[in-house]
């Protein structure tokens, strides 16, 4: 694999893991939380590293001095809110898990009104917010890097999902045939449920391998879960102490601490093939378990 190569699969890792957020750590639970989450970040300039702590109270003059462009985040009994103190004024968001509804106003009482009336009584948590200053410097990054590799050419994520089509498919296609060979085992000990399960899981891999061997745009759900997993348990392998613990959230899995990804990341781009492998061999098997 050529240099350059080694670094745009570094940079597809980067931005498969850091579509994951702090943010989403706090709120993808609660009741329409992915979806205020993902408006957050598309259109409000949500950065991805954010430090949180509880907020028992809102204090208005507080949210526009010391939490200035920080966002609450509000957990209530139907939903999610979160509001945040912009050229004076409020602008909040509600969501019950369909679509976001979006609210404006100069007085705070009025913003709080409009999220109990769209989420039903006050908040049972809240949180606030502060950007680490890690997102500015990915994104800094990533841009540099593209420059370097690409001049002014833009690379989208499912044009390098593409360029690494032979990867995924080697992979997946070791892991069908793990499955059959489970799906055998499990027929022969009448265990004919888990063995549903799992040819379920060949078709969906078999799909997979067509979708992305005929060059189609839209990828199958389960690759960009299973690529960001195999990244998380390959940086928690090497850097556990720069990773801390790992848990899986609704859109995958999410790090403590995100120094462990970046530094696999940065291996990579400089040519680790070891390094490489082990997130190869991590996605064979979070294709097997499914």
């Amino acid at each position: 694999m050529k240099a350059t190569s080694y670094q745009l699969f570094a940079q597809l890792c980067e931005s498969l893991v850091f579509e994951a957020s702090t943010t989403g750590a706090i709120i993808n639970k609660f009741p329409g939380g992915p979806q205020v989450l993902k408006q957050l970040h598309s259109e409000a300039d949500l950065g991805h590293e954010q430090q949180y702590k509880p907020l028992a109270k809102i204090a208005w003059s507080e949210l526009k001095d010391a939490y200035r462009g920080a966002w609450v985040i509000m957990q209530y009994a139907k939903g999610t809110g979160a509001i945040k103190s912009t050229g004076g004024s409020y602008v909040a968001a509600a969501s019950t898990g369909g679509d976001v509804k979006n609210f404006s106003d100069s007085r705070g009482g009025n913003v709080l009104n409009f999220l109990k009336s769209e989420l039903g009584g006050n908040p049972v948590k809240m949180f606030v917010g502060t950007d680490t200053g890690k997102t500015k410097e990915l994104k800094k990054k990533r841009q540099t890097g593209k420059a370097d590799l690409e001049k002014s050419t833009i690379i989208n994520q499912d044009s390098l999902v593409q360029k690494f089509a032979p990867l995924w498919n080697k992979a997946m296609t070791a892991a069908m045939a793990d499955i059959k060979g489970m799906v055998s085992n499990m027929i022969k000990n009448d265990a004919f449920e888990k063995a549903g399960k799992k040819l379920e899981q060949l078709k969906r891999l078999d799909a997979g391998i067509m979708s992305l061997e005929a060059g189609e745009s839209q990828r199958p759900d389960f690759l960009n879960a299973a690529i960001s997993q195999a990244i998380h348990l390959s940086a928690h392998h090497y850097y556990p102490d720069e990773t801390g613990d790992i848990s899986r959230n609704y859109n995958g899995y999410t790090a403590q601490r995100s120094d462990g990804i970046t530094h696999l990341l940065q291996d990579i781009s400089a040519g680790d093939q070891k390094k490489l492998g082990t997130i190869l061999s991590f996605f064979k098997r979070a294709l097997i378990t499914g």
